[in-house]
């Protein structure tokens, strides 16, 4: 029989492993109704604020929902709606590997920890779709394109998208990198192809999805989250403005006064002397 104090060391041990195993991937900081989370055999709960993301597991906004994910170093993911993300933390006793947040489909905004406190390094490799990007100090909106026979003439080709909006990073695929500059979008379109800078992209493409009611001011466009989320909006032409001809009033002629006449008060026989 082992020694009592041996039995507690082995079962310490073993709290500990199984806790340094079962550390969370991601915090939800907030999570809208109908945000779903999906364990790695399938079974799906619904995400409420403060639960814990595990390794391999899947959170998926519907449309008309947003949530938000704190990442272990503090990083931030902003899932927008009719999203999907997975975040997998390294294999046990490989700590050196940093977490690896895959966007499967939808929009998010991503936020570097060193953005956020200048102190702490960003830990983590974001995976959209097939572009691989690196950040620094970095916000940045990155966006994934299924491809979609449905989608209309002029919808954002399938592929991976990422506009930085502060800071650094790049972007990598196919043995071919190119860093990223604020404003820029970058595109990679499929698993073996470089990333290219566009010059430009439909405007709605980082769009959170909220859907728009009508008013005055919007009448004629397509609302966000209307239809697919890369169809770029359709605006109305507008009527232009009737603007009245403009009526010529005739002023009347303008009379100079009449001098004004003073009475003589000194002659010089008929010459009035003033």
């Amino acid at each position: 029989m082992k020694p009592l104090w041996i039995a507690s060391y082995a079962l310490t041990a073993l709290v500990v492993h199984s806790g340094a195993a079962a550390a969370p991937a991601g915090t939800l900081l907030f999570a809208q109704p109908g945000t779903t989370i999906v364990g790695t055999t399938g079974t799906t709960r619904a995400a409420t604020k403060g639960d814990l993301l595990q390794s391999g597991e899947r959170l998926l906004t519907p449309p008309g929902a947003m949530s938000q994910v704190l990442l272990p170093d503090g990083s931030l993911i902003g899932m927008r709606p009719d999203s999907e993300v997975r975040i997998d933390l390294a294999p046990a006793g490989s700590d050196s590997k940093p977490p690896v947040v895959s966007l499967m489909n939808g929009t998010a905004r991503v936020i570097s920890a060193d953005l956020l406190d200048a102190k702490k390094l960003p830990n983590f490799t974001l995976q959209s779709g097939n572009a691989t990007v690196k950040l620094k100090a970095a916000d940045m909106e990155s966006a994934v394109v299924k491809a979609n026979d449905k989608s209309p003439a002029g919808a954002n080709a399938p592929g991976s998208y990422q506009r930085l909006v502060v800071g650094s990073g790049s972007v990598s695929n196919a043995d071919a990198a190119t860093a990223l500059k604020a404003g820029q979008v970058n595109f990679v379109g499929a698993p073996n192809t470089a990333p290219v800078n566009l010059a430009t992209a439909s405007p709605n493409l980082f769009a959170t999805g909220r859907v728009t009611p009508p008013t005055a001011a919007n009448q004629g466009t397509t609302p966000k989250g209307a239809g697919s989320s890369s169809t770029p909006p359709s605006v109305a032409t507008p009527r232009p403005a009737v603007i009245p001809p403009t009526v010529r009033v005739p002023l009347p002629p303008v009379v100079p006064p009449a001098p004004v006449v003073k009475p003589c008060t000194r002659f010089i026989g008929k010459t009035c002397i003033q």
